[in-house]
């Protein structure tokens, strides 16, 4: 080896000894940042906050704080930092940080709760698509009913599919698959086909043995021909479990059901949530607290955010006369609480959403008592209609008309007519119940304000000529 050489490879050899010395130097430098983000006050941890750690030039690195409020930055380079945190319904904070070459304690960051003003609203639950809300989907969620998945959910998974059916396996996967071989698939409360159960492991055949399949195949239902851009939000029902009414028959008894609801129906502008703390009583005697609900008149749909003015007579005044009036809020549940009210005072309750009101009520305060409220936020829909004798097509006089899983009911006149008032939009199953005649169901669409009508013809068991129902 040449003397040139010699001094060429000492060369190489001490640049990649200061590279490597360099590189050990920034590895042992770089520190990590963790801390927590808490409520001040409640000191309650902060899930979901914008956690910003920027450098003086402006470049950043984000994260956001888990379930326990919990932020962490690796590798952070020792120096001047400044650290921001962002979270609706709290002040914006932002402060400075000084990073040395050891790793800080962990820090611990308040941030305080900031109302978020609203606009009244005509229709709708805030931070919820108003025609899901009046659906019952979030009704049932709250109580449990099955495994629900919302539309930002849905969003998030649906891409990369094209057809809904296929889409059906994702679904599925939230929860455990019965022993059926189809479950029935509901959309906007309408039947549109079967998703493969578990028990789909052998090709359709013509005979349960499966000893040879069949020539045809069965025919395209229309599941097979949405578009996975048509969905919005769904529910899923285990067999055995409570399924909502449009959807309950012997199949999703034994198998379940999957309830989908169109993106028309999910898509709206997200309005920011209103926390409402309900207040205590403070149990002085001769004092009582009041609760209720607050729903729409049409859909019993629970109202948060919604008013509810209170008014009594000053149980200290002398003449009578003067009033006390409070107003309070119901919370994301549309529950609401007066509390001090005076034993035995005749409570005048009015409910408010937005530009609708309700009618007063007047209720006694006692211990325990409970004054539901409503108001009409959904116009109500008609269903009107005819029973007839289906053999000769003369009027049914007395039949019994039931709208399915509510109490409407009324008795058609001696022209066999007959109307249903205050329905709330959706598909709604109609029975008609004649003595001596087979009970029949229609199910009817109905929009919101709608009048729908329907011929309804019933079956004799005896006499053709009938018409009159028997006792």
């Amino acid at each position: 080896m040449t003397k040139q050489t010699q001094l060429l490879a000492l060369a190489i050899a001490m640049a990649a000894g200061n590279v490597f010395l360099s590189a050990a130097a920034s590895a042992q430098e770089a520190v990590r940042i963790a801390g927590i983000i808490t409520e001040g006050g409640t000191r309650a941890p902060v899930e979901g906050a914008a956690v910003r750690l920027a450098d003086p030039s402006g470049s950043a690195r984000e994260t956001i704080t888990g379930p326990d409020g919990a932020f962490a930055f690796a590798r952070i380079a020792p120096g001047t930092y400044t650290l921001g945190v962002r979270r609706l319904g709290y002040e914006v904070l932002s402060m400075p940080l000084e990073i040395g070459p050891a790793a800080p304690p962990r820090l611990d960051v308040q941030l305080t709760p900031r109302a978020i003003p609203l606009e009244p609203l005509e229709v709708g639950v805030e931070g919820r698509p108003p025609r899901l809300v009046e659906s019952g989907f979030y009704d049932r969620m709250e109580e449990g009913w099955g495994v629900f998945l919302e539309p930002r959910w849905i969003e998030a998974n649906k891409r990369g599919f094209v057809r809904l059916a296929d889409f059906m396996s994702t679904l599925q996967m939230r929860a455990p698959l019965p022993r059926c071989p189809k479950i029935p698939v509901y959309l906007d409360r309408r039947l549109v086909g079967g998703a493969d159960g578990s028990g789909t492991s052998r090709p359709h055949s013509l005979n349960p043995a499966g000893t040879f399949r069949s020539p045809v195949a069965p025919p395209p239902t229309l599941l097979e021909e949405l578009s996975v851009h048509d969905l919005g939000a769904a529910e899923l029902y285990q067999p055995g479990s409570k399924v909502p009414f449009f959807a309950w028959d012997g199949a999703s008894m034994f198998c379940g059901a999957i309830i989908l609801w169109s993106n028309w129906t999910a898509e709206t502008p997200e309005i920011p949530q209103i926390e409402v703390e309900l207040c205590e009583p403070a149990g002085r005697p001769g004092q009582v607290a009041v609760d209720g609900l607050v729903e729409d008149e049409v859909t019993r749909v629970r109202l948060p955010a919604a008013h509810v003015s209170a008014s009594y007579a000053n149980p200290g005044d002398p003449t009578g006369l003067e009033r006390v009036e409070t107003v309070v809020r119901t919370d994301s549940l549309g529950r609401y609480r007066l509390c001090e009210i005076p034993a035995d005072a005749a409570l005048e309750l009015t409910a408010a959403y937005g530009p609708h009101r309700g009618q007063p009520s007047v209720v006694v305060a006692e211990a325990g008592v409970e004054a539901g409220l409503a108001v009409t936020v959904t116009s109500p829909g008609r269903i009107t209609g005819i029973v007839v004798n289906e053999r000769t097509e003369h009027p049914l006089e007395a039949a019994s008309v039931t709208v399915a899983g509510t109490d409407v009911r009324v008795t058609t006149d001696r022209a066999g007519r007959f109307s249903l008032e205050g329905l709330s939009p959706g598909t709604h199953r109609i029975t008609a119940l004649c003595g001596g005649f087979d009970l029949r169901v229609r199910e009817v669409e109905l929009a919101e304000g709608q009048q729908a009508s329907v011929v309804i013809g019933l079956r004799s068991k005896g006499a053709a000529g009938r018409a009159r129902c028997s006792a």
